[in-house]
């Protein structure tokens, strides 16, 4: 490249206290030793990723998931941060943590604001203590609220998770969210409808007939009931499971809907590096000998055609509420949106957004926008 473009960070921290009954992620049960041992096997490996990619990318977003990243030490979490800024040409706009409610003290906090954290993820999920339990959450609703209120006071942006659909969840809980999330002057909110996978706890509690999972039909009223419940608080949907308020995006997750590169680290992270998806192993032991080998690990790889970026470009775009860009898209491809996808967008005439230069999903379609996409990648 002639010019260092702007691209992602995303470090993978596998480890939790507890498993919740809904988790399939790749993940592990904390143990010092071995948290230890994956803290100094990823700060090589941001080294390793550094010589291949540091010369051509600036680095404006990072983003600590997991699992959960607030489970380290305070050290811990401290030397990646530093390993990133000292490996990295980094023009930092947003720096993201994920934070389990009940890890939240000014401890804490300090670290993360000194290591230049701007924002913090808490996985809420919900302010029902009885939701909580079923989920196999180790937090309280009173834990969230305080940790959100901490958070807040110490400056940072505070985003929560607010999971909707569950078995025994009521609109009410839905509605209780929307309001302890506005009084609380949070400002960006994501909200995510139960998937039940195979392996899970939660599986095998429905299956045993424990409990009782919602329909198709009932998720949708659900998720329906939740756009409108934070709509009327001020919230944004920005995204189709993304709300906010004062135009506080979550610009690393933007980047992902907006097709920037970005650099997956740690086992099982997700790559887009020039024209290449690529994955870290899965597996601890394989993640540990792929560091010893000195080079990336790139699992999958896939060298992306331009129909690929195009296809990908269309599909991400139309996740947000403000849809694709025309003029950008026949910039980049020399191809104009309008003819290329004529057929798609005549069968999909009444739900769709073509003005102002751009191409949307309408608003009370969004919700099924996967339906509407799929004609696009045909």
């Amino acid at each position: 490249m002639s010019e260092r473009e702007k691209a992602g960070i995303y470090l993978h921290i596998p480890f939790c206290k507890s498993r919740c009954v809904y988790c399939d992620f790749v993940s592990s049960l904390c143990n010092p030793a071995h948290q230890q041992k994956y803290v100094d096997y990823l700060c090589r490996q941001i080294r390793l990723a550094a010589r291949e990619y540091a010369d051509s990318y600036i680095v404006d977003t990072l983003y600590f998931g997991g699992g959960t990243p607030s489970v380290l030490d305070n050290g811990q979490l401290a030397a990646l941060g530093k390993e990133i800024s000292r490996s990295f040409n980094c023009d930092i706009r947003e720096f993201t943590v994920e934070c389990n409610p009940g890890d939240i003290d000014d401890a804490k906090l300090q670290v993360l604001k000194d290591m230049g954290a701007t924002r913090i993820s808490l996985g809420v999920q919900s302010f029902d203590d009885a939701l909580l339990k079923t989920l196999g959450r180790r937090h309280s609703a009173k834990d969230a609220i305080a940790a959100a209120k901490l958070a807040i006071k110490r400056e940072l942006d505070v985003s929560v998770d607010c999971m909707i659909g569950l078995p025994g969840q009521t609109l009410q809980d839905a509605q209780l969210f929307a309001d302890t999330a506005d009084s609380l002057g949070i400002e960006h909110v994501s909200v995510y409808m139960l998937s039940v996978e195979d392996g899970t706890a939660l599986k095998k509690m429905i299956d045993e007939g424990a409990l009782t999972a919602k329909s198709d039909d009932e998720q949708a009223d659900f998720y329906e009931f939740a756009y409108r419940a934070f709509c009327e608080k001020g919230f944004e949907r920005y995204e189709v499971s993304n709300f906010c308020k004062y135009g506080k995006y979550a610009l690393h997750n933007l980047g992902y809907w907006r097709r920037k590169d970005y650099i997956g680290l740690g086992v099982a992270a997700h790559s887009l590096t020039m024209g290449q998806r690529w994955r870290n192993p899965d597996g601890f032991d394989e993640f540990y000998a792929g560091v010893d080998s000195g080079r990336l690990q790139k699992s999958d790889l896939q060298i992306l055609s331009e129909k690929d970026v195009r296809e990908e470009t269309v599909m991400l775009a139309m996740r947000l509420k403000n849809g694709l860009d025309c003029a950008e898209y026949y910039r980049k491809f020399g191809l104009k949106f309008e003819e290329e996808y004529a057929a798609a967008i005549a069968k999909n005439a009444s739900y769709l957004d073509l003005k102002d230069g751009r191409a949307a999903i309408k608003d009370d379609y969004l919700a099924v926008m996967n339906s509407i996409v799929a004609d696009f990648l045909k």
